[in-house]
């Protein structure tokens, strides 16, 4: 397959994409600055998805999309301003899915957070209370946002909504729940949610449907 990663020079996108070329896909990616693109095997389209016909080039001839686009502050905190619109993933995945919906591709996988849309019950009144406090909850807002744009949409989607992320391990092992139904953990390693994006790319798992999802 020819999946197009948004957010590929990301610490999650990087490791979708390595991983992707593993298992013998191959991959476009959008980057401001082709540079900071470090997966070489990539074929790269300048520019940023919040930009339609940034889109329209790079998704032309793929077969599915993956997303793990976040917010990025400009400095580290719970109170960093954020160097991109705040509404960068949900019009991103909006110009996505409308072009998607135009070239009949039918298969999207979108990394949000575990606490985004209907989830929000999910999460202790501790780490609510820090979001709602901090600058976290405009990330949140957007993931709302992109998760409705997926709802309403014709497309085969799946939300994947992994809890705390971690770069310390290449742990791969996953717990899943659905609607809150299954025990998940605080944990996952970034390199899990990057398999498990690709296996339901691949075996057409869990669609139409919102996992978090966890390390064991």
């Amino acid at each position: 397959m020819k999946l197009l990663i948004l957010g590929i020079t990301g610490r999650t996108g990087k490791l979708v994409a390595e991983e992707a070329i593993k298992r013998g896909h191959k991959i476009v990616g959008i980057a401001r600055d082709m540079n900071k693109v470090t997966v070489r095997e990539a074929e790269v389209v300048t520019g940023t998805p919040y930009d339609f016909e940034t889109v329209r080039k790079a998704i032309n001839g793929c077969d599915a999309v993956i997303s793990t686009l976040s917010l990025f502050p400009r400095s580290q905190g719970l109170f960093g301003k954020f160097k991109t619109p705040i509404d960068s993933m949900s019009v991103s995945i909006k110009n996505t899915v409308k072009l998607m919906e135009e070239k009949g591709i039918k298969r999207i996988v979108v990394m949000t957070a575990l606490g985004a849309g209907d989830s929000a019950s999910e999460l202790s009144g501790f780490i609510r209370f820090i979001v709602n406090m901090t600058n976290i909850k405009y990330s949140y807002f957007d993931h709302d946002l992109q998760e409705k744009v997926l709802e309403n949409s014709s497309l085969d989607w799946t939300i994947v909504r992994p809890v705390g992320l971690t770069d310390k391990n290449n742990n791969i092992s996953i717990l899943h729940n659905l609607k809150g139904m299954g025990k998940i953990n605080s944990m996952i390693s970034r390199n899990a949610v990057a398999h498990f994006m690709l296996d339901c790319i691949e075996n057409g798992e869990f669609i139409r449907q919102k996992p978090g999802i966890s390390n064991i």
